[in-house]
């Protein structure tokens, strides 16, 4: 995968799929799938509070000491992040990627209401 620049997906999700932090490419791409239950949960602020500060050393070159990875560590060197919640049965992905967001500094682009 680090050889062709390909991602292993980071997918958080109630124990669905195995859960790997290994960055094997010069992007990360997470699927935010919801804590407790698949597709259908909101996520906490905890939960946010969590993921926020691992994208942050993800995207600077670094990883967080206790990166759940499989492999060896990856070389250090920043990193596009894509984060996507797809925890949408009850429209929780909008206003989660809207707080993660806000944790992370960056500001939402999009307007609400449509002109």
């Amino acid at each position: 995968l680090c050889k062709h620049n390909v991602a292993i997906v980071i997918a958080d999700s109630p124990g669905t799929w195995p859960y790997s932090e290994d960055l094997t490419a010069d992007f990360a791409y997470l699927r935010m799938h919801g804590k407790n239950k698949l597709y259908d949960d909101g996520y906490t602020d905890v939960a946010l509070g969590a993921i926020a500060p691992r994208l942050k050393l993800w995207a600077s070159g670094a990883e967080p000491a206790d990166a759940k990875r499989v492999g060896s560590a990856a070389p250090s060197r920043p990193r596009d992040i894509y984060c996507y919640f797809d925890n949408d049965a009850k429209a929780h992905s909008p206003l989660d990627a809207m707080r993660l967001m806000a944790r992370l500094g960056l500001e939402r682009n999009i307007p609400l209401d449509p002109p």
